[in-house]
This record gives C-alpha cells, structure tokens and sequence, in this order.
C-alpha cells in the first residue's frame, strides 16, 4: 500500500479549515469509501482533496499521517459468518456476505482458500444430490469438473464415482477410478476399502496389479494388504499368487486428472507419470537433502502445507519442483507455475526440465490458458503418457469452448480427434456432440450418437435427446 504522508503546514490547514464545522466525530466507514478508493488508485490529488473534505466535516477528526492504516479489512467475524453459512450448505447466503463484505471494505477481497470453500462445498452438494437422485451422468460430469471431491481426505467420492461409472454401464472408468485411489493414497484402510471395491470390476490380472500398488505404496502394510489380495482370489475359486520381492516396475496406471486427484503417495502429483521429483542426479548439500527429503515425505502424506513449508527456502531444481506440485496440490496454482517455470529453467537434465514443463501445461489447464498450454506443448518433447494426458485434456477444453460459442462444426472436431487420440469418448462428450451434429443440422448423425448413447444406458437425458433428434 502506498503511503501518503502530509507536511505540517498542510495537517495545520486542514485543521484551521476544521475550526470552520461545529460538528465533532470521525467520519465513519461508509464516509471514508471514497478516500479508501482514491488511495487504492493512487490518486494523490483526489485523496488531498477528500481529505480536506472530510475534515471540514469532522473537524475533530485527526489525520493520520500514514493514511494506509485507513484501509480497513474484513472483519474476522464477518469472514466467520461467510465460513459458517458454507458449512450449513447456505452457498447463496454466502455469497451474498462474500458481496456484502467487499461493498462495507473496500480493498479487501475473499481469499483463494475461502473461495476454494465455497466452490467445494457447492460441488459436495450438487455431487451427493445427483448420487442421491440416481443420475450417474450429473455426477460424474460434476465430478471431473471438480477434481478437488476426489482426494484422499473425501475418498468416499471416488468410490461413489466408480459406482456411478458402473451405473452407466462404464466398468473400465470405474476400474480407473479406483485404481487412481490405489495409487493416489496411502491410507491402509482405503487401499483394502478399495481393493474389496475393485472385485466387481477387475479381472484377476487388474486386481494383482492394483494389489502391487498398493503395497508399493504402503509397504508397512504389505502383510495385510496380501492377505486381503489372496481373500479376494479365494472368493473368485483363484489361489494366492506368488509374489515377487522386488517393487513393480513401470508407470502407474493412469488416473484421469479431471476425475481424480492431484496427489500421489508415490510421486506426488498426477499418477500417470515419473516421479514428481525424480532422484537427484547430482548430490545435493546437507541441508538440501533434508528439506526435499521432508518435503517428499510430507508430499506422501498429502500433508501440502508442510511440503510447501520444507522447502520455502530450497533452491536447488529438485526442491523447487518438488514445491511446485505441492502448491499445485495445494490449490496454489500461480505459486505452482512460477515454481514449475524456475524449475525447467535450472534443471540440469533434460528429464527433469521435461518433467517440469509438464507441471506447467497442467497449471495452465487447470486456469483454463488453453492456448498457453497447447504451446507448452507444441515445444516440449512429451512422455507417451504425458502428451496423451495434456493433448486430451486440451481437446476436451477446446471442443466444449468451442460448443459453448455456437461453433457447433468445429466442436465436432475437437471431440472427433479426442476420441480418435484417447480411444474413448465419454458420455458427457459424446451427448455434447450429438448436440453439435444436431444443432449444425446434421439431424441423422445426431440420431445415431444419441442412440448409441441411449442404447448403452437408457437415462431421462438419453431419452430426451433422442427425441429432439427424432422429431
């Protein structure tokens, strides 16, 4: 904030001024809106003169010679109010005192995290009403727009998700689903809670490979995790199988970053890929050592604010990417990409610059810098697995962009090359199109997408669909 700072002679002529009103008492909040309002403008003039206004009114009134201890912020019980209404599921209300808060102080403004309260909380709602009403596509539509519902601390979402996949006759996204939460937490009552789920979908193949997840990523409960692996082949008439002594090799499987976490107990960051922090190449100094070391601890636990504590002061490529998934986990996504960038400026390998620039086109997805994003892209030579989750997320986001504008023939070709370079196209995708076809007056292939659709899982929209299509 600016100070503003006033020589004697002008505080002596303000108050002779003052002498000019009888009236004694301070201007109030809403006299001093326009004051405040001037000065977050930085506009000295304007703020001399309203200053001299305000002390012919309130002669009494003493002039701070630091006016940016005028500035007021949000009352702590105002911000309580605002918390209080979003854990009783009054969202309107909330932002009502959101809008209220900002009009009475000027210059505050609601902080990300108790912005990031309120669109959770609304998206738990809607999610736990569309379950309720037993409306898989709402569901699953809300919860790849939210990835936050899909954590580990709200890990029974994820298994409602699976639910919904199957509802919809998705048994492979529901098996993803679950696979992410394998590989995604660390909890050992989860990884069995999951591992139980997982028999409606996976074969015995799956299923060892989500068992081997799971111990990899909770090695202190390898033992229960193989006697609940073996109890689950014994229900499907299948002996135990013997186990090999060494870590599963390869890539996790992936996990859908818009349906699922952003966390990892392994890598700490989206489980399709490396490690979020790879083991350094180079020996780093003590002290480095210890904070990445804390940091990917803390990362493991999805314990962000640690993580992110550890390795404040780190400098060091390892410790900086390693900081930037952590803000990225952490809803911290500016942190994130200034990290990710400092860290693909100064890695040392071209792994790890790789690595990084994936992280940025991540962050650049999640704030919606698409074009952004695609240039990262364009320039940045890939893993397999990361082009394929960058690309299809920015076909995704450009083909419902374009839908959005009326460019009906052009989001048709989005979700063409999204189901042509993924292999699948997702429900909320394909009715999207057929909507496209239909709305571009491509009347008879709209009929043949909505059929497939209603073919697969007969729903209210399905039908819905059809018939606009048929009439």
């Amino acid at each position: 904030m600016k100070k503003f700072h006033f020589t004697l002679a002008l505080l002596a002529m303000t108050q002779a001024l003052g002498a000019l009103s009888a009236q004694a008492q301070s201007p109030s909040d809403s006299d001093l809106q326009a004051l405040r309002f001037y000065m977050n403008e930085a506009n000295d003039l304007a703020v001399r003169s309203e200053v001299r206004r305000l002390q012919l009114r309130y002669p009494d009134w003493v002039v701070p010679e630091d006016l940016a201890t005028l500035q007021q912020i949000a009352p702590d019980e105002a911000v309580a109010s605002i918390y209080r209404e979003i854990r009783s599921g009054n969202f309107v209300r909330a932002r009502t005192l959101i809008e209220e808060t900002g009009r009475a102080t000027p210059g505050w403004a609601p902080s990300p995290e108790l912005l990031a309260a309120l669109s959770i909380a609304e998206a738990q709602s809607s999610f736990d009403q569309a379950v309720s009403r037993g409306e898989p596509e709402a569901a699953i539509r809300i919860a790849r727009a939210t990835p936050e519902l899909l954590r580990c601390e709200r890990v029974n979402n994820a298994w409602l998700l699976a639910e919904q996949y199957q509802a919809a006759r998705e048994p492979a996204l529901a098996l993803t689903t679950l696979n992410g939460v394998v590989r995604s937490c660390s909890d050992p009552n989860i990884l069995v809670a999951t591992l139980e789920k997982s028999v409606a979908v996976a074969s015995l193949e799956e299923l060892a490979a989500m068992a081997d997840a799971a111990r990899a990523g909770a090695p202190g409960s390898a033992q229960r995790l193989t006697s609940v692996e073996n109890r689950l082949r014994a229900g499907l008439q299948t002996q135990p199988r013997p186990l090999a002594s060494a870590t599963p090799s390869g890539a996790p499987a992936a996990f859908d970053a818009s349906a699922g976490a952003l966390s990892s107990n392994k890598t700490q960051r989206p489980s399709a890929q490396p490690p979020l922090a790879p083991s350094p190449r180079r020996t780093l100094s003590g002290g480095a050592s210890t904070a990445l070391s804390q940091a990917r601890t803390a990362a493991q636990r999805a314990d962000w604010s640690t993580c992110l504590a550890a390795s404040a002061k780190g400098t060091s490529p390892e410790i900086v990417s390693q900081r930037a998934w952590c803000a990225l986990n952490a809803k911290r996504p500016m942190q994130a990409l200034n990290d990710f960038k400092l860290a693909a400026s100064r890695s040392p390998t071209a792994e790890g610059r790789r690595d990084a620039r994936y992280g940025m086109a991540l962050v650049m997805l999640q704030l919606n810098m698409v074009d952004q994003a695609a240039n990262v892209a364009a320039t940045t030579h890939f893993s397999d697995q990361q082009r394929l989750e960058v690309e299809t997320q920015i076909l995704d986001k450009r083909g419902v962009s374009a839908y959005e504008r009326h460019d009906y023939r052009r989001a048709i070709a989005y979700f063409d090359e999204l189901e042509r370079l993924s292999g699948v196209v997702r429900r909320d995708i394909a009715l999207l199109r057929g909507y496209a076809y239909l709305n571009s007056g491509q009347r008879a292939r709209a009929r043949v997408e909505f059929q497939a659709i209603h073919d697969k899982l007969a729903t209210p929209e399905s039908r819905r669909a059809l018939s606009r299509a048929l009439h």
